[in-house]
């Protein structure tokens, strides 16, 4: 099952909608961080959030960093996404779980309030050219969904309802994904095409339930919510996208973040260790500097 990003519109153009999935890229970062079942949902629902953000931007090497802040237990997070459908991440505490918390007498639901405490949400849109735009809102309530939805009404004036989701069974994450659907610019001041939004918000009771029923039929799940779809006649080759999860690191970064410490620093790891371990905070990849490259990294 491949993760994957499927672009559509209803009411005649009036309201954008974008569908994502990262399950498969969700559990890589599970296995690269050892995240907990908690702290993979989180992240899970970041990834999804930097990439729906990511997909309304016009160039393809524009990025998003998606980042929170706070007071809770899981230490904060960071979340790097690109319009080409590029995601990395992590999260300060990887190994924090918390009882979950009892909805009905059937259902239970993570803690992410608990987990994720008061702070803030800030993001930063980067076209490449200038200077990126950063804004910061005030977190909701932690679960991430109505903390993106808070970010887009106030900070991009936009209204929009963000839908984010996952589900585990056995023990194993089988779909993590999201939904936004936004009243377009233009059309923003249209009351009817913002009913329209509340009144087909209302009638989702679970979208991690929707997910797990569409699995990687995005359309599908896009159509079941939105059922007034428009461009019926573009295929969904022509509007969808491949996600995956990439890391930009490499051993050349590496050896210049080397060469932006002190000489005396780097004297001292040559003494001391005869090399240097680097590891990547987003993908926890190892990358040694050799007593030889140091000693060149010393006489440049």
């Amino acid at each position: 099952m491949t993760d994957k990003i499927v672009r559509a519109t209803a009411a005649k153009g009036g309201i954008r909608l974008v569908a994502v999935s990262t399950t498969q890229s969700t559990i890589e970062a599970q296995c690269r961080h050892k995240l907990s079942f908690l702290t993979t949902a989180i992240l899970g629902r970041a990834f999804n959030s930097a990439l729906l953000l990511a997909s309304s931007m016009k160039i393809m090497h524009g990025r998003v960093t998606f980042r929170i802040r706070s007071d809770g237990p899981i230490n904060g997070l960071l979340v790097d996404a690109g319009r080409d459908g590029s995601v990395r991440g992590y999260v300060g505490n990887p190994s924090l779980e918390l009882d979950p918390v009892k909805l009905n007498e059937e259902k239970y639901s993570f803690d992410f309030k608990k987990a994720i405490g008061t702070g803030y949400l800030n993001v930063i849109r980067d076209n490449g050219s200038g200077n990126p735009f950063t804004s910061t809102v005030e977190l909701v309530n932690g679960n991430i969904a109505e903390d993106l939805a808070s970010y887009l009404l106030y900070s991009e004036q936009t209204p929009s309802a963000v839908f984010i989701g996952e589900k585990f069974e056995n023990s194993n994450l089988i779909c993590s994904g999201g939904l936004i659907a936004q009243v377009l610019p233009k059309k923003e001041t249209d009351p009817l095409l913002v009913s329209l939004l509340e009144e087909r918000c209302k009638e989702v009771n679970s979208f991690s339930e929707e997910l797990e029923r569409s699995r990687n039929d995005l359309l599908g799940l896009i159509k079941n919510i939105f059922p007034d779809i428009d461009d019926q006649s573009i295929s969904e080759k022509a509007r969808s996208q491949y996600v995956n999860f990439k890391c930009r690191c490499s051993r050349t970064r590496s050896l210049n973040a080397m060469r932006i410490l002190d000489k005396k620093e780097l004297i001292d790891i040559l003494n001391k260790d005869g090399k240097a371990e680097l590891i990547c905070e987003f993908c926890k990849n190892k990358y040694v500097i050799n007593s030889a490259e140091l000693k060149e990294i010393i006489q440049e």
